[in-house]
């Protein structure tokens, strides 16, 4: 069933283009960052700003430079939850 899901969600995403993939992730960092706001408060920023900034670059020329910066995003909030040894989820 789960595997069937997840197949349905990549089949579907195979007609987006990278910024509106990077505009789903974003917005599924905004909801990390909302339902998980009273555990980590510093950990809930960091991806309340990675979501935001991603949701933005929809809206954004389509740049080289902005791609670049759009997967660091993404990357960031694990990156650092990683060094401070903190759960996405707690």
């Amino acid at each position: 069933m789960l595997l069937g899901f997840i197949f349905f969600i990549f089949t579907a995403m195979i007609d987006l283009s990278v910024k509106e993939i990077y505009t789903i992730v974003g917005l599924l960092m905004l909801i990390l960052a909302a339902f998980s706001y009273s555990q980590n408060k510093k950990l809930t920023l960091v991806c309340g700003i990675s979501g935001a900034y991603l949701v933005l670059n929809y809206f954004l020329p389509k740049n080289l430079f902005f791609d670049i910066v759009s997967f660091l995003v993404i990357i960031f909030p694990f990156v650092y939850a990683r060094v401070y040894k903190k759960s996405l989820l707690d």
